[in-house]
């Protein structure tokens, strides 16, 4: 597998409020969220033309909702549960434990502790 030279960033969801009108996105190690789009590849054995066409009609499609999203602070996307997909308008800035320090710190409004 080739290595891009970044970090792998990966993203989970949670429901944003409890009637479940928005779904948040951050940063985790179970992977549970992506960005719509799907990877094209050359015709394969295990990726043929028919494959190859349908990747590139579904790529189409989500590109023409994408471009008609109205609102710039969300994104289509992939959620995964129960071992299957579902596209949703995934919005973000939710902090969790796996963002970086300087980002949790300002989040929480941490101070260092005063010296005893």
């Amino acid at each position: 597998m080739a290595e891009t030279g970044k970090p792998k960033v990966t993203y989970s969801w949670l429901c944003g409020d409890q009637k479940c009108d928005t779904i948040d996105c951050f940063k985790d190690q179970l992977d549970f969220q992506t960005v719509c789009g799907l990877w094209e590849a050359e015709p394969s054995a295990f990726h043929d033309d028919e494959l190859v066409a349908a990747t590139k009609k579904i790529n189409a499609v989500l590109s023409r909702i994408e471009k008609s999203n109205g609102d710039k602070g969300r994104k289509l996307s992939f959620i995964k549960f129960d071992n299957r997909l579902m596209l949703v308008w995934a919005e973000y800035g939710v902090v969790g434990p796996h963002d970086d320090f300087e980002t949790i710190a300002k989040r929480l409004k941490l101070r260092s502790p005063s010296s005893h």
